[in-house]
């Protein structure tokens, strides 16, 4: 809005420190005569909730716990390489497993072994194919807490702070019941962030999906 940019106009773009390109300037020379503003968007395209805003941040949120894209999304995050490292199960595998129904939580990932004979089944996987998937995921199991904690995706939390909350809190029950003034008082930890746990901590769906894995 600053800038006034607008959909269909040609812009110039600078190096802003170390990585991130930063938009600076329109060329108005070239924009058509009947360009429009752009308008952020008001309901999640996939469920039609309404998105949301916090103040003095520019992320819109979609806050429906059973959003489809919200769901995948967190199992694509928890198998990921950086958070628990699932080999054999890509994003797409998860895409599939998901419109199937066999994956519509985090911890049914890890009850997919029940699934051998329906999964053997599938076009394109075969017995060798599920026989690694399943052996990804059981090796899984031996990650840290820090690859879990990061896993589950939960805001303001990536992986560096995750390894610094493992640090002080060896186990997820010590850190569930820890306040904003304790995580406060560890290094590199912010309010926003102490806050984003806590209240992770307080969702009781949160807090069973815990409780099953």
């Amino acid at each position: 809005k600053l800038r006034d940019i607008r959909v269909g106009d040609v812009i110039k773009v600078r190096k802003s420190g170390e990585i991130i390109p930063e938009v600076f300037a329109v060329d108005f020379s070239k924009r058509k005569a009947d360009s429009k503003p752009f308008q952020m968007i008001e309901f999640c395209p996939v469920c039609g909730s309404k998105l949301v805003r916090n103040d003095g941040e520019a992320d819109y949120f979609c806050l429906n716990p059973n959003c489809k894209a919200r769901i995948l999304n967190s199992l694509i995050h928890f198998a990921s390489k950086p958070a628990m490292n699932i080999e054999s199960l890509g994003d797409r595998l998860i895409e599939n497993f998901y419109n199937l129904g066999f994956i519509k939580s985090i911890p049914d990932i890890y009850h997919l072994y029940e699934k051998r004979d329906e999964l053997i089944k599938l076009e394109k996987l075969g017995e060798k194919s599920v026989d690694n998937i399943l052996s990804s995921i059981d090796v899984s199991k031996s990650n840290n807490l820090d690859k879990v904690l990061f896993g589950l995706g939960i805001r303001n939390v990536g992986a560096k702070v995750a390894t610094i909350l493992c640090e002080n809190f060896d186990t997820i029950d010590k850190l569930k019941n820890t306040t904003v003034e304790q995580l406060t008082a560890i290094p590199d930890i912010g309010l926003v962030i102490a806050e984003s746990v806590v209240n992770y901590f307080k969702n009781e769906e949160d807090l069973n999906m815990i409780e099953e894995l």
